[in-house]
């Protein structure tokens, strides 16, 4: 089996501090309870961002309520990184990508489609609402040639990498004192 190794960039180290705060009564009993989820957050990992039943929009720990965040892949080659993210239901004009620094923030908007008010709903398990993903962008990123393209409800980016720079190692020359 070929094993490549993974990449070490926290590509999500923005996305957390993104929501801003959001207000909530504080008590001693949800300090523990947060500390709590934080601990099996950390502990679980993706299986506990992801329970059975949820939609494909799950939300995850921590976010705003009624933001979703779509899923995502992220890949990494000699010549460009690749962010595919899954957003069904997005139309491309409720669609908005946004670089400031090396943030990107891919928003959307994934609205309910109504035929009448007539209609009485048995079961609702699709997820609408604003949709969000903040990723922090490695120090190579060319982040003036991104592109994007959305096709079927996923959206990919390519984000072109910049020459490696030279070397920063140089010779100090040492004066007698």
């Amino acid at each position: 089996m070929n094993w490549k190794r993974i990449a070490p960039w926290n590509w999500f180290k923005e996305e957390d501090t993104s929501a801003g705060a959001v207000p909530q009564s504080r008590n001693s009993a949800s300090d523990a309870f947060a500390a709590l989820h934080a601990e099996l957050e950390r502990v679980l990992g993706p299986a506990w961002r992801r329970l059975p039943g949820e939609s494909e929009f799950a939300s995850m720990p921590g976010a705003i309520q009624g933001l979703l965040r779509p899923n995502i892949d992220i890949s990494e080659g000699k010549r460009a990184y690749t962010v595919q993210a899954e957003l069904p239901g997005v139309e491309i004009a409720d669609l908005s990508i946004e670089v400031d620094g090396h943030t990107l923030t891919i928003r959307g908007d994934k609205r309910q489609e109504r035929e009448g008010d007539d209609e009485g709903y048995h079961c609702i398990e699709r997820s609408y609402g604003s949709v969000q993903r903040v990723l922090s962008l490695p120090d190579d990123a060319d982040i003036e040639a991104i592109d994007a393209k959305f096709r079927n409800g996923v959206l990919r980016l390519r984000i072109p990498r910049r020459a490696a720079s030279t070397s920063s190692s140089r010779n100090i020359e040492i004066e007698v004192d």
